[in-house]
């Protein structure tokens, strides 16, 4: 056992140093070929984040701060311009979000709709399997996936725990199947709006910085794009495991007293259930008449706009999806709760939950991208990135969701997001096709992991519960995986083109 404590910490040792001698490599490669100091050191920081962040050698949000010691000293960008990288408006969008995920969570919303839902099927394995995909999805297009997932895995393992009778060390192919669609269920629905999962506001604030005068990404039309792309791969989701794990599954069916007796515990809807959802169903509302539309030849003018007209705001820049979340957020601790009294719909204790870290990594891909773009690396890579041009728009994003998700199937989804920006916004220019062609497959498809446990949190959790080997994940995740990044192409290349006006 000591023998093997010693390999471990002396493995772990040679990962986190091979980060730096691969920087140090990379960087006199670049140097050696010509390039500048600052161009040859930038290249070598990018090299060390990817690496780490691929491999967590090191914790992901510790090398998400190595721009601010990195940049200064080496002489790429001082701290002056760096920390405002950390705090761009794009993470109040985030605290927001999380804000009323707190509220929900803490007076059972999400937990009503969930049994709600699992109630209506249960006829069939099938049934069963679609009822915890299709709760699980909703869900996940408001929350956070890590939140959703772990919602809904009391229920899921409370009714694998009634197929086995009580023994929890059993597997089988419907107990397989239930955890496997929590989670990915969890992951695909993050992908349908634009505060469903982290990397898709990372994106947006990626290409709201550098294209200004392209096509507007908002709420709505990522919406209209995303949406019925997510509920199609869903349905191909639930094809794979009606296929490959459900004719291997016993076949016998939970009894539904449990989700029942759930349902029962929670009574009638309270007062703070349903203003809850007053202010919830108003924040996505802001978030869909934010800016104007053109729907089927009907203009429809955005409260952003009328704001800007009656001069209450002198520009508009001023608001964003990133207001209304702060802006909702904020209403509910000012909203009374009627039965606990002198308190409010959340509390500041709530909110202290909020991980730190994630705004480390928000900040961390900002500020890498900043120094690729500031240190003259991203002409080098716009450069050489030139002869992408010659392929068909299609084979181009076809390949780059297939390398997009086997590199995130081994890193953080929003640190993949947040490095394959940083290297693609200097290339997309020379490629002469709109922004949004290479950034929304990209995107979607660093979320699409389906293989490993460690490719996405939801992956790990359900994993954790040791009702999965690793060899089924793999089985239907690389089917996902390869399905997945047809799906996403076959939707940019049609509605995306046509929501964008490309």
């Amino acid at each position: 056992m000591g023998n093997f404590f010693i390999f471990a910490v002396v493995n772990k040792q040679c990962k986190i140093l091979l980060g730096p001698i691969l920087s140090i490599i990379v960087g006199y490669i670049f140097y050696a070929n010509g390039n500048t100091p600052v161009v040859s050191k930038t290249a070598g920081v990018l090299i060390l984040m990817a690496y780490w962040w691929m491999t967590e050698a090191v914790n992901i949000y510790v090398t998400s701060l190595m721009p601010v010691v990195l940049f200064p000293l080496l002489g790429i960008m001082g701290i002056d311009t760096i920390a405002p990288q950390y705090m761009k408006d794009v993470i109040f969008l985030y605290i927001g979000g999380f804000m009323l995920t707190f509220a929900i969570e803490r007076w059972n919303l999400h937990k009503r709709f969930s049994l709600r839902i699992l109630l209506k099927f249960g006829s069939s394995p099938e049934k069963l399997i679609f009822g915890f995909m299709a709760a699980t999805f909703f869900i996940s297009m408001w929350l956070n996936n890590t939140s959703t997932t772990l919602m809904m895995l009391p229920v899921a393992l409370a009714v694998i725990k009634q197929i086995h009778g009580n023994d929890m060390t059993k597997r089988s192919g419907l107990a397989t199947a239930i955890l496997l669609a929590i989670s990915y269920a969890s992951t695909i629905g993050g992908t349908a709006t634009l505060v469903g999962t982290l990397p898709n506001m990372v994106m947006k604030k990626f290409y709201d910085e550098n294209f200004q005068d392209a096509a507007p990404l908002d709420f709505a039309n990522w919406f209209l794009f995303a949406f019925p792309l997510s509920i199609v791969f869903l349905g191909c989701c639930f094809l794979v495991f009606k296929f490959i794990l459900l004719p291997k599954s016993d076949h016998q069916l939970p009894d539904n007293n449990y989700c029942k007796a759930e349902y029962q515990k929670l009574g009638k809807m309270s007062f703070e259930e349903k203003a809850i959802a007053i202010i919830f169903s108003s924040a996505i509302l802001l978030w869909f008449t934010l800016d104007d539309k053109d729907i089927w030849g009907v203009h429809l003018t955005g409260w952003k706009t009328v704001l800007l007209n009656t001069g209450i705001i002198p520009d508009e820049k001023f608001v964003n999806e990133s207001f209304v979340a702060i802006l909702m957020g904020m209403s509910l601790f000012f909203f009374p709760s009627k039965n606990k009294k002198g308190e409010t719909l959340i509390s500041w204790e709530d909110v202290k939950r909020l991980p730190l870290g994630i705004l480390f990594l928000f900040g961390g891909g900002f500020a890498l991208a900043k120094g690729v773009e500031v240190s003259g690396l991203s002409l080098w890579i716009a450069n050489n990135c030139a002869g992408l041009k010659v392929l068909d728009e299609w084979v181009m994003i076809l390949a780059l969701c297939v390398i997009t998700t086997i590199f995130s199937e081994f890193a953080s989804n929003t640190a993949t997001v947040s490095l394959f920006m940083a290297i693609l916004i200097p290339i997309i220019p020379e490629l002469g096709i709109p922004p949004l062609l290479v950034m929304m497959p990209v995107t979607i498809a660093a979320s699409f992991s389906f293989m490993l446990p460690v490719g996405t949190p939801p992956n790990t959790i359900v994993f954790g519960t040791e009702l999965i080997q690793v060899k089924t994940m793999l089985r239907v995740g690389l089917w996902l995986d390869l399905i997945g990044a047809v799906v996403i192409t076959a939707f940019t290349m049609t509605l995306g083109k046509l929501i964008f006006g490309i």
